[in-house]
């Protein structure tokens, strides 16, 4: 072997942790517990689900550093079928009258365009880390809708790189079908959870914060569409634990709440502020959906024309959900 690639065989070595082409066995999401309360009546809906991906996508679930092989019963993963019927078994769970049907008997299709993990680590003794990201349009009778979800992990394993595989792969697969499924859940059915869910999380991120899944139960916040999570959001995007940090963010548009528009641009701008957190508020403002918001995306896009960094180059795949 040439002595370049060799070098270049062991420096791989060393980032992955001996993980080069590891499987990664995908497991099926625990529904949320929580349903929805009915404050309108509500029309069956049955959804399809279109792969529109292109070749290149669908050859490649899994790109960056390390090369790993996603399987599901020891199979070669199918992500979009896998989150379709993932994304339905969250809804019914919510008390939502979905059920998973084909384009011809489907009332509303909804096109997945995009399906994507990177991973990345800088050495052997830093976290492992993935970015997930999923991209869809909902056709309706308004037009097509996008929908879209982006979550950042990370994991330094201690004892076996095996330990990455739950909070880098499993955690944000499941977080995406769950995020979409309540931004299908505000297009065609409009339901939230109570004020007093609402208030029974807030207690319990007050007590358990700084546990380590602490930021499920702020995603939470985000997935029940009750806008009275917003204040303490708000707040919990200071906080020190980052993923939960990250997670108040990113549920400020998933809530789509407008009004805190000037504060994630805010965030966004801080150049003192580490990238996640600034990724986040950049993916939240997508997430508004207002001519305004997508106004701000299209000027850092263009703000980030040339520039070939690891940061620049993040933040353009996470405009491209969006523009």
């Amino acid at each position: 072997m040439p002595r370049i690639a060799m070098t270049l065989a062991v420096a791989l070595v060393f980032l992955s942790g001996c993980a080069v082409n590891m499987k990664v066995p995908v497991k099926d999401p625990v529904p949320s517990p929580t349903t929805y309360s009915k404050t309108t009546e509500t029309e069956p809906a049955i959804l399809a689900f279109k792969d529109n991906r292109s070749e290149k996508d669908k050859a490649t679930l899994v790109s960056g550093r390390i090369p790993m092989q996603v399987v599901y019963h020891d199979k070669p993963f199918d992500a979009v079928p896998w989150i379709a019927q993932h994304i339905v078994k969250e809804m019914a769970a919510r008390g939502l009258p979905v059920t998973l049907g084909d384009e011809r008997s489907s009332t509303t299709t909804v096109v997945i365009t995009r399906v994507h993990i990177e991973n990345h680590r800088v050495s052997g003794f830093s976290p492992f880390v993935t970015f997930t990201s999923v991209c869809a349009d909902v056709l309706t009778d308004r037009g097509p809708q996008r929908i879209t979800s982006y979550i950042k992990r990370g994991k330094v394993p201690v004892w076996s790189f095996n330990e990455v595989i739950d909070p880098t792969y499993n955690a944000p697969l499941e977080l995406a079908t769950k995020e979409l499924a309540a931004k299908l859940n505000q297009l065609l059915f409009r339901q939230a959870i109570s004020d007093e869910d609402v208030n029974a999380l807030i207690r319990k991120i007050d007590h358990d914060g700084n546990a380590a899944d602490a930021y499920l139960d702020v995603y939470q916040l985000g997935f029940g569409n009750n806008p009275l999570a917003v204040s303490e959001l708000v707040k919990l995007s200071s906080h020190d634990n980052e993923y939960v940090r990250l997670a108040a963010i990113s549920s400020l548009g998933i809530l789509k709440a407008t009004d805190k528009y000037e504060f994630l641009t805010r965030i966004y701008e801080n150049s003192s502020l580490i990238w996640q957190d600034r990724a986040m508020a950049l993916k939240a403002i997508g997430d508004l959906g207002t001519s305004e918001s997508r106004a701000y995306l299209e000027k850092q896009q263009s703000q980030l024309k040339g520039r070939s960094d690891k940061d620049a180059t993040w933040t353009k795949q996470i405009i491209a959900l969006y523009l």
